[in-house]
């Protein structure tokens, strides 16, 4: 979809009558000047032939040619943004629908990827470089084109080879003006990686997060000369001398022009020209010099634009779901599991790592019981949850429900309630961040059965609060609070249709007591659900029906609470050293 035949095709998908509107105006702009000059030089021969019927009609044309020149100059300006604002508006959501593609977030953490992402959401908000600048520029750029078309064909019928060599001469100053906008589009987004280390600089020194070290530590003047250093090592490789071609074509337009206007004054001098006919000839080389110069004012922007274009082309192609075929005559699961979630030989490797995280794992999750996945930091417990979520695929191995190959993510992920261990915050209001989408509901009863009921009775304008103190009235809230707030979306989202129950780590902030109470509560409540907690406290998910110990990316032991204590291996170690503090809670 690059280049401007590819703008064209969205342009005209983002708005038709936009688009006709825009190229309506632009005709009228490019045609406008030169009638005006046509009708100067009626004048001017009216005048001098003492024909006042004549030079009073020409004005009246060349008036209704000054007021046809404002109007579509105005209906082009404001046509061409709205179509700009259309057409970006459709990348973005192109963009948008790319990423949240059921697929997984594989892509998204490839180094590669991650940076055409953010050349294609970062770009789009960069009012210098949007696509959709491209309606105005290429508007600006086709008008002044036209018009220098136009006035090498008014003056061919002064003399021929002028004609002609305007043409020429005016098509190499734009295409030595079009080299040089390209390179130096090409020079800013060459750095990019310059241009990010300096936001990141800038932020560092402007926003909160890092005020309190920066300041303690005296960070600041290091900030500063960083900053400065990288901007000045950019404007180095973005700044260059001119080369001898764009001189060149610079200096034969000025000899055509400036030879073609003293060849004209000559020959009306002689008496071989008319008054109008050397008005006309004369205010045509003017014209076709503002015609190039219009082309070259929106050149840089252009080019810009189309980089931005073919990376954000580049973005979406990276983030385009690669689904593998279904082969081995497996179909792929539709529904929730009735009998089992089945994981079968499964290996997984994060990106651009080889070390395997999980290793040919089996695993059968009962429907309608609970399960515990427990072990050390870095056993593999939250990579299991991310392919059970379809967040990643297995590098080896299937995952099964009720035998039917995971594949229909979109039926999954609606059947999914998940409490992560870092949930996302939303800086919107407390209602926003429980219902999280899903359709409207009693949030009161999912909010009490997280015990979050008091969290939200002392906000300031309880639901409608908005949790991020940036907003006006806005409160930010505690770790321990936002994990209440991430527990009481997923038991709303049960509400809501969800039968399977994920929590990987939710309650990490809160000590092993309140943790343990806390599963103890869910698995009452959740009776009946495929439940999964995930813990890397062995002392607080003994009421999980079956309890599985990870280690280096396999399953070790697996069994009821009652069964790995009597087994004496690694659950009934860890569980005793870390229950010793609380014996009531064994």
């Amino acid at each position: 979809m690059t280049g401007l035949l590819g703008f064209v095709r969205l342009a005209w998908r983002a708005g038709r009558g936009l688009t006709i509107l825009t190229v309506t105006a632009i005709v009228g702009s490019a045609a406008a000047p030169l009638g005006i000059a046509v009708s100067i030089g009626q004048v001017v021969a009216g005048i001098t032939g003492d024909d006042s019927r004549r030079a009073t009609a020409w004005a009246v044309a060349g008036a209704a040619c000054l007021l046809l020149q404002w109007f579509a100059g105005a209906l082009l300006r404001v046509s061409a943004t709205a179509l700009g604002d259309r057409v970006d508006a459709a990348l973005q959501h192109d963009l948008m629908r790319a990423v949240f593609a059921p697929g997984g977030v594989r892509r998204l953490e490839d180094p590669a990827t991650a940076a055409l992402v953010e050349v294609g959401r970062d770009t789009l908000r960069a009012d210098w470089a949007r696509p959709g600048r491209l309606a105005s520029t290429l508007g600006g750029l086709a008008t002044g084109r036209i018009v220098l078309l136009a006035s090498a064909v008014v003056l061919a019928g002064f003399r021929w080879w002028l004609g002609v060599g305007l043409l020429v001469v005016g098509v190499w100053a734009a295409y030595e003006d079009r080299v040089a906008s390209r390179a130096e589009a090409g020079h800013h987004y060459g750095a990019s990686e310059s241009a990010r280390r300096m936001r990141y600089f800038n932020d560092l020194g402007t926003t909160p997060p890092a005020a309190q070290e920066i300041r303690v530590f005296g960070l600041s003047g290091f900030i500063v000369d960083r900053h400065r250093e990288t901007w000045t090592a950019t404007m180095r490789r973005v700044l260059t001398r001119p080369g001898p071609r764009p001189l060149a074509a610079t200096a034969f337009l000025g000899v055509v022009v400036l030879g073609g206007i003293a060849l004209v004054a000559a020959e009306a001098s002689a008496g071989q020209l008319s008054a109008g006919a050397t008005a006309t000839y004369v205010q045509s080389f003017l014209i076709a010099l503002g015609g190039i110069q219009q082309s070259s004012w929106t050149g840089l922007q252009t080019e810009l634009a189309l980089a931005t274009l073919k990376r954000y082309d580049d973005a979406l192609q990276a983030v385009a779901p690669a689904r593998p075929p279904i082969t081995g005559g497996t179909r792929p699961a539709t529904g929730m599991p009735q009998h089992e979630i089945a994981f079968h030989s499964v290996s997984f490797s994060y990106p651009n790592t080889s070390r395997q995280v999980l290793r040919e794992l089996d695993l059968v999750i009962p429907a309608g019981r609970s399960l515990a996945i427990v072990g050390a930091n870095g056993a593999g417990k939250t990579s299991l949850v991310k392919l059970l979520c379809g967040l990643y695929e297995p590098t080896q191995g299937t995952i099964t429900v009720d035998g039917a190959e995971l594949r229909d993510l979109r039926e999954w992920h609606r059947r999914l309630a998940v409490g992560f261990q870092h949930s996302v915050r939303l800086p919107m209001s407390a209602y926003e961040n429980v219902r999280f989408g899903r359709p409207p509901g009693d949030l009161w009863a999912a909010v009490d059965r997280a015990g979050a009921t008091s969290l939200v009775e002392e906000l300031p304008d309880r639901w409608d609060t908005i949790l991020s103190a940036e907003f006006d009235s806005g409160v930010d809230l505690s770790g321990g609070q936002w994990q209440k707030v991430g527990l009481a979306r997923a038991l709303y989202a049960v509400d809501r249709g969800a039968t399977v129950l994920i929590l990987d780590e939710p309650a990490a902030q809160l000590d092993a007591r309140a943790e343990a109470e806390l599963y103890r509560r869910f698995l009452e409540l959740t009776a009946g659900l495929t439940t999964i907690l995930v813990s890397h406290r062995f002392s607080t998910v003994r009421q999980a029906s079956s309890i599985v110990v990870l280690d280096d990316g396999g399953i070790i032991e697996q069994g009821s609470h009652d069964e790995l204590l009597d087994l004496d291996g690694t659950y009934a170690r860890l569980f005793r050293l870390q229950a010793v503090r609380f014996e009531d809670l064994a």
